[in-house]
């Protein structure tokens, strides 16, 4: 999460962390020291990888009227989220990593991606990191009624830009065609129709914002 009392705006990240430019391009109009996480500093009732409620109510908690700063969040093509999602887990998790290590299969992809959840635990263990569990939630639940600009990570940096011109401020967004190449990298490999079918349903409303994505798809059988 970013925070600029200043110039009244707070931004979301999507929990993936898409987008690692747009720290670096607003950092000089950042205000609002954020904790690693929960409780690591005294006192602060921000920390990274908040969600736009638990954000709210650390702003009520500070004082500050959430409801009156542009609330921005940057959402994925739900299609390559949850297959980078996948991949992220498969690198990281030590049960994952334990399996491939005794020759064992790791979880099928469509096998996976059904047994998530587009809210609640997402694709988390109970006590599992932030990013697992958000990462698999549809952008309906995670922006709420709490989000005042939906912001693709595909096209961030033409999307944004009006954003930050009604605040007044224009931060150095430019150049980051190499960002929109990798987020756009082709994953019709791991879907087969049905689920395909599956996000489709899940993500309808997240597929708003990516009306003609399917059809760009190649389905395996």
């Amino acid at each position: 999460m970013l925070v600029s009392h200043r110039h009244k705006f707070v931004l979301f990240p999507d929990p993936l962390g898409s987008c690692p430019w747009i720290n670096r391009a607003l950092e000089p109009w950042l205000d609002q020291p954020i904790a690693s996480k929960s409780g690591s500093v005294s006192g602060s009732s921000f920390f990274q990888g908040m969600s736009p409620p638990e954000a709210e109510l650390a702003f009520d908690l500070e004082g500050y009227a959430f409801r009156n700063y542009a609330r921005i969040a940057i959402i994925r093509n739900p299609y390559a989220k949850m297959v980078q999602l996948y991949d992220r887990i498969s690198t990281t998790d030590k049960i994952w990593r334990m399996r491939r290590g005794l020759g064992a299969n790791q979880p099928d992809f469509a096998r996976w991606l059904a047994m998530t959840r587009p809210n609640g635990a997402g694709a988390a263990p109970l006590g599992g990191p932030k990013w697992r569990r958000f990462g698999a939630w549809s952008a309906e639940n995670w922006c709420g009624d709490q989000i005042s600009h939906v912001v693709r990570a595909e096209h961030a940096e033409q999307e944004l830009r009006p954003v930050f011109d009604s605040l007044g401020i224009a931060p150095a967004i430019g150049g980051r065609a190499l960002d929109a190449i990798e987020l756009r990298k082709p994953v019709s490999s791991r879907y087969s129709v049905a689920a395909s079918d599956l996000i489709m349903n899940r993500y309808a409303w997240d597929m708003t914002f990516y009306d003609s994505l399917r059809a760009d798809l190649q389905l395996v059988a």
